[in-house]
C-alpha cells in the first residue's frame, strides 16, 4: 500500500539532512505556452438567470476557461486571478501493467485573461505573498521555487510541507524549522530531541500564519499521536484525544480544526475551543471559506459532478449559521483568496476529470438543468460499460500487479473519498497496516474498500451511491503518503477495479 507521489519516497527523503539550496544559480524552467480565450471574465455559454448581487458565499456562476482535464490539486494565487493546479498526463511506462503512467504535471491559470502557462512536470504548488514566487515538487524530489520562467532555487527538505509568510519559505531540515529567502537560508528553531518529524512515519503542517505547526506520529492501525508547535521556539505540546483522526489548520491565522469520528473541534487563535458531536452538525463534510469561516454541509453525488448546488453552514464563532451555496464538484473544492471564486473538479467520464471554476456573488447564475455540458457528461458516464469511478482526485501511482493488492490512489490529505459504485457500507474499522478503512459492498458482490483514511463519513449498514463522500484521505496505518489503497474483491477473492 505505497503511493509514489515525489513526497511519498519516505526513504529517500527522510535519509536528506542537509539543504542544498541553489539560489545562486538559475535554471530556466520549460517556457510558457498560451491558451487563446477572451481576454474578460464570461459564464459559459448555457442558460443563465440574473440574480442580485451581493451573497459571497453563494458560487453559482460557472465562468469560461482554458480546458484543463485531470486536475487533482490547486493553490489560488494572492491575487485571486491566477491558480497553479497539478494534472495527470499519461506517458508510457514498462512498469505498469496498464503500459502507462500517470505523470504528474503544473500549470498556472490565469481565469480572467485565460492565459495558460505549462510549468511540466510537478506538484504541490505553494505562492509566495507577492505571488512572484511559486514553490512546488518535482519527482526528483527536489522542492522549486521559480519566479516566472526561471527557477531560482532548489533543495531538499525533508518534510513535504513548506510554508510562504512574505517572501520567506518555511521549510523542515531534520529537526530544524528553516526559512529560504533570496538572501540566504537561516534556521529558525529547533524541536526537542525525540520530536524531530520523520516522514513518512510522521507529518508536519505549519498554520497559515506560521506561528504554528502540528506533527503527527503514525503506527499500525489508527495510533497516532499529535504535537501542537510553536515555529519561533521549537517547543511543543500534545494536542487533541486518542480519538483525534485528522486536523487541518485554517486558511487564515492558526485556527486548527480536529477531527475525530464522533466529535468536531475548533481551536481558535486565541486558544479558546468549541466542540460539537458530528451528529449535530448540518453535514459530514466541511470546507474554509476564503476569510477562515469554517463551514459544514452535505455533498450531492459527484456524478457528473457540477450539477448540482449544495447549501453549507457556517458553524463556529459570530457568523455562525450563516449560509453557503456551492456547486458539487470534488477535488480542490477551494474559495479564491479574495472569495470571488470557487474551483474544484467535475467527472468528464468515469475515471476522467476537468477544472471548473465558479464565480461567487454573481450577477447571474447558471442553470445547472439546462446544462448541455452537464447532461453530455452524464450520459457519457452512463453509456461507459466500466461502473467503478475514480475514488478520489488523484493520480493512480501503484496497480494491482505482483504483491500489491489495489490501486494507489495519491491525492492531498484531506481530500475526499467518494463511493465507486451505489452498496450498502458493510465495514468501517481500523486494519494494522492499512490502518483506517471504509468497504462497500455492491448489490452484485463487489467489494470495494478504501484504506489509509483519516476520518470516516458514514457508518456501517449506511446505504450509499456512486460518487457520495465516504471518507477523508489520511495516512494512518503504514504508508508513504497520503492516498487511498482502492482495493476490489469478488467471493473473498482480490479482483482489479479497474476491470469493472
Amino acid at each position: 500500500m505505497t503511493a509514489n507521489m515525489p513526497r511519498a519516497l519516505a526513504l529517500v527523503l527522510a535519509a536528506l539532512t542537509a539543504c542544498t539550496s541553489s539560489a545562486g544559480s538559475s535554471t530556466a524552467a520549460p517556457s510558457p505556452s498560451r491558451s487563446a480565450l477572451p481576454t474578460t471574465e464570461r459564464p459559459v455559454a448555457v442558460a443563465t438567470s440574473a440574480v442580485t448581487r451581493g451573497d459571497p458565499l453563494r458560487c453559482t456562476a460557472r465562468i469560461e476557461i482554458a480546458p484543463v482535464p485531470d486536475v487533482f490539486e490547486g493553490e489560488w494565487a494572492p491575487d485571486s486571478r491566477r491558480i497553479a493546479v497539478s494534472y495527470i498526463r499519461l506517458k508510457p511506462s514498462r512498469e505498469n501493467v496498464t503500459g502507462t503512467e500517470e505523470d504528474q504535471r503544473l500549470a498556472v491559470i490565469d481565469v480572467v485573461s485565460g492565459a495558460v502557462q505549462e510549468l511540466g512536470q510537478g506538484s504541490e504548488p505553494k505562492w509566495s505573498a507577492s505571488g512572484r514566487l511559486l514553490a512546488y515538487w518535482m519527482d526528483d524530489l527536489d522542492l522549486r521555487i521559480a519566479e516566472g520562467a526561471t527557477i531560482i532555487a532548489r533543495f531538499r527538505p525533508t518534510e513535504p510541507d513548506v510554508r510562504w509568510i512574505g517572501e520567506e519559505l518555511l521549510f523542515w531540515q531534520g529537526p530544524e524549522i528553516r526559512a529560504w529567502s533570496a538572501a540566504g537560508v537561516r534556521t529558525v528553531s529547533r524541536v526537542a530531541a525525540g520530536d524531530e518529524p520523520r516522514y513518512p512515519s510522521d507529518d508536519a503542517y505549519f498554520s497559515a500564519d506560521g506561528e504554528l505547526f502540528t506533527i503527527t506520529r503514525y503506527g499500525p492501525g489508527a495510533t497516532e499521536r499529535r504535537l501542537l508547535g510553536t515555529t519561533a521556539t521549537g517547543a511543543t505540546t500534545p494536542i487533541g484525544t486518542a480519538d483525534t483522526r485528522f486536523v487541518e489548520w485554517s486558511p487564515r491565522g492558526h485556527t486548527l480544526l480536529l477531527r475525530s469520528a464522533d466529535t468536531v473541534t475548533l481551536r481558535y487563535d486565541d486558544g479558546r475551543t468549541v466542540s460539537e458531536r458530528r451528529s449535530a452538525l448540518p453535514g459530514v463534510v466541511h470546507a474554509w471559506t476564503a476569510d477562515g469561516l469554517l463551514l459544514f454541509g452535505s455533498v450531492s453525488p459527484t456524478v457528473p459532478a457540477g450539477d448540482a448546488y449544495d447549501r453549507f453552514t457556517v458553524w463556529g464563532g459570530a457568523r455562525s449559521g450563516e449560509t453557503a451555496t456551492l456547486p458539487n464538484l470534488y477535488g480542490i473544492r477551494a474559495f479564491s483568496p479574495n472569495g470571488a471564486y470557487f474551483a474544484g473538479v467535475s467527472r468528464t467520464g468515469v475515471r476522467s476529470s476537468q477544472l471548473e471554476i465558479y464565480r461567487c456573488s454573481a450577477t447571474w447564475e447558471t442553470d445547472l438543468a439546462a446544462d448541455e455540458d452537464v447532461r453530455a457528461r452524464a450520459r457519457k458516464i452512463a453509456g461507459d460499460p466500466l461502473k467503478l469511478i475514480r475514488p478520489t482526485a488523484g493520480a493512480y501511482t501503484s496497480y494491482v500487479q505482483r504483491d500489491h493488492t489495489g490501486i494507489d490512489v495519491a491525492g492531498p490529505y484531506g481530500s475526499l473519498i467518494y463511493a465507486g459504485n451505489d452498496g450498502v457500507v458493510t465495514g468501517v474499522g481500523v486494519h494494522p497496516f492499512g490502518g483506517n478503512y471504509v468497504c462497500v459492498t455492491q448489490p452484485d458482490g463487489i467489494e470495494l474498500c478504501t484504506y489509509h483514511n483519516s476520518v470516516p463519513l458514514v457508518r456501517p449498514g449506511d446505504r450509499v451511491v456512486r460518487g457520495q463522500p465516504i471518507a477523508l484521505i489520511g495516512m494512518s496505518g503504514i504508508t508513504t503518503g497520503p492516498h487511498t489503497h482502492w482495493e476490489a474483491k469478488v467471493n473473498g477473492e482480490i479482483v482489479d477495479p479497474l476491470a469493472y
